[in-house]
C-alpha cells in the first residue's frame, strides 16, 4: 500500500464520495476510482459498500481507516516539523575575513541581533581562500568575503560590491601625498602582508609579477591589527582593502596607478538548501551592509 493510496482512501472515507474526494485532491475522478479498485485488489479486502451513488465502509474498510488515520496525522506533523526546522535554524555558522569584519561585524552583532535575538551567530575570522574551502566542505553555512568566482564551480557567489586593494602607509611616508602609486615605485618598500589564506595576498603577488618585480615582504601575518601596528609604527607599508582602514588607524590608503579590485559578496555551497534564518541574514546583509 502506497502513501498515495492511503491519502486517496482517507479522502474517500472523509467525503463518502469518490467525486468529492477527487475534487478535494484536485485530481480527476477516474484517477481516484482506479486507485481504490487497485487498493482493494492488492489488499484482497472489500473496503466499500456501493449502493448507487452512495458509498459506505465495510468492517474491513473501517478497520483500515483506523490504522491509516494516525499514520497520515504523523506524516502531516512531520511535514510541519520539517518546515519549522527549515525556517528556524537558530545557529548560523558564518565566515567573515578580517578586513570585511572591521565594518560588518559591529552591524551584525548589534543590529541583526536586535532584530533577531533568537538567531545565534557563530563567526569565524578567516581569509577568503580559507573561508571558501570551509564553505565547500560544508563546515560553514555561508561567508561574507572577497572571492574569485573561478575558485570552485561548487560554490554560489552573490556579488555585493567591488573592494579596492590599496597601498597603505604612514602619513610621513614620502609617497603619502601622492594621488596614486605605481607598482615599480614601491618595489623596494618593506611590506607586511596578510598570509596566503587571503585573496588580496594572491592579487598583490600577481600584480608584482605583471610588473616584472617582486614585493619586499618582511612579514606575513594572519592578524590585521599586527599589520596596522607595523604601518603606524613606520616599520613597513602594506596592501589592504580600502574599507578595512578607519580614521583612527592613522594610515594613508593609496590607489595603484592601475587600481586593483576584487569581488566581495556572499558565498554559499551550490545546491545546498538555504534555511529561513540564513535567508534573513542574507537579506539583512544585502540591505544594510556598510561596505563598498
Amino acid at each position: 500500500m502506497t502513501l498515495t493510496q492511503m491519502r486517496y482512501f482517507y479522502e474517500v472515507c472523509k467525503w463518502r464520495s469518490i467525486t468529492k474526494a477527487a475534487a478535494s485532491l484536485h485530481i480527476s475522478q477516474p484517477t481516484v476510482s482506479i486507485a481504490m479498485a487497485d487498493l482493494e485488489k492488492e489488499s484482497g479486502l472489500n473496503l466499500f459498500r456501493r449502493e448507487g451513488k452512495k458509498l459506505s465502509l465495510t468492517e474491513d474498510g473501517s478497520l483500515l481507516l483506523s490504522k491509516i488515520t494516525p499514520i497520515l496525522a504523523n506524516l502531516q506533523q512531520l511535514d510541519r516539523d520539517i518546515k519549522d526546522m527549515a525556517q528556524n535554524k537558530n545557529l548560523i555558522r558564518l565566515a567573515v575575513p578580517l578586513q570585511i569584519g572591521v565594518q560588518l561585524l559591529p552591524t551584525l552583532f548589534r543590529d541583526f541581533k536586535n532584530l533577531y535575538p533568537e538567531i545565534e551567530l557563530e563567526v569565524v575570522e578567516a581569509g577568503g581562500i580559507d573561508s571558501l574551502r570551509m564553505i565547500e566542505n560544508e563546515e560553514l553555512d555561508l561567508a561574507v568575503t572577497n572571492y574569485d568566482d573561478s575558485f570552485s564551480p561548487n560554490l554560489h557567489y552573490r556579488k555585493l560590491f567591488k573592494s579596492e586593494a590599496c597601498f597603505c602607509t604612514y602619513p610621513d611616508h614620502p609617497l603619502a601625498q601622492k594621488k596614486y602609486v605605481d607598482t615599480k615605485d614601491i618595489a623596494n618598500e618593506p611590506l607586511v602582508l596578510l598570509n596566503g589564506g587571503f585573496f588580496v595576498n594572491r592579487l598583490i603577488y600577481q600584480n608584482f609579477q605583471q610588473a616584472l618585480t617582486s614585493p619586499k615582504v618582511i612579514l606575513h601575518s594572519s592578524q590585521l591589527h599586527t599589520v596596522k601596528n607595523l604601518i603606524s609604527s613606520q616599520i613597513a607599508s602594506s596592501f589592504l582593502m580600502r574599507q578595512a582602514i578607519t580614521p583612527s588607524d592613522n594610515i594613508i590608503p593609496l590607489s595603484l596607478k592601475k587600481p586593483l579590485f576584487i569581488n566581495s559578496g556572499i558565498v554559499t555551497k551550490r545546491g545546498r538548501q538555504i534555511y529561513g534564518d540564513e535567508q534573513k541574514l542574507i537579506e539583512f546583509i544585502c540591505d544594510n551592509q556598510p561596505l563598498g
